[in-house]
């Protein structure tokens, strides 16, 4: 596979570092390493120090947190251009999450000093990493918002718009993600024989159909409703 210069990448343009200068560009593709990984492999283990981040190129990578009794519960999701480990590495502490990539994907290792002497010499790209930091601990609190604040039904709606909008659609109209049923009942959170019935309610009113491991969504607008979701 042809590696894509840092110059030329186009994933670049969707992360922190599109406001790089050419000579930090050059700096950046220097010392980058691209890595392909496949369906399952780890690339970031939760309770390590990061040696530096990774940013997605193609792909996308579900970020988990490990219970004691080893139970996997996915925090967020990453897709091309989103940079992974970032936030470990600021506060040099261990990971809290681990990275796998959900499918066949690639993201470029950028080490941690050539990041942090970015983030000294460059304000409009320190700027956007503390966007990005900001945004995540925005999603975080709506996410445990809903949590608290909304049944099963609601949150599950909101759930399927959010995979929708992450990960668009396929060919055949399904949300272009594959997950297990206790992996969507993690992210409800709820028990997975909840998730079943609950699953099989909004078939019968219409609102979603199964394929595999895939779902389409037929009534966005009335998922949006039942999500509580307003503008």
């Amino acid at each position: 596979m042809d590696v894509i210069q840092c110059a030329n990448c186009p994933t670049r343009q969707l992360s922190a570092f599109k406001h790089l200068p050419p000579e930090e560009v050059e700096i950046l593709c220097k010392n980058k390493r691209f890595n392909t990984m496949e369906k399952g492999e780890e690339i970031l283990r939760e309770g390590h120090h990061p040696k530096g981040v990774y940013c997605v190129q193609n792909g996308h990578f579900k970020l988990i947190s490990h219970a004691a009794n080893g139970k996997e519960t996915i925090v967020r999701f990453a897709s091309p251009g989103e940079l992974i480990g970032y936030r470990a590495l600021l506060a040099g502490e261990p990971l809290s999450v681990s990275a796998v990539a959900l499918q066949e994907a690639s993201a470029c290792f950028v080490p941690g000093e050539v990041l942090l002497g970015f983030l000294q010499h460059n304000g409009p790209f320190s700027m956007e990493i503390l966007r990005e930091t900001c945004h995540e601990l925005s999603e975080t609190n709506r996410i445990l918002s809903s949590m608290a604040q909304k049944n099963v039904r609601e949150r599950f709606a909101e759930i399927l718009l959010m995979l929708r909008a992450k990960f668009g659609e396929d060919a055949e109209g399904c949300v272009n993600i594959d997950l297990k049923r206790s992996e969507l009942a993690d992210l409800v959170g709820t028990a997975t024989e909840s998730l079943i019935r609950l699953t099989s309610q909004f078939e019968k009113e219409g609102l979603l159909a199964r394929h595999g491991k895939r779902f389409k969504v037929l009534d966005a607008s009335k998922l949006t409703r039942i999500a509580e979701i307003y503008d």
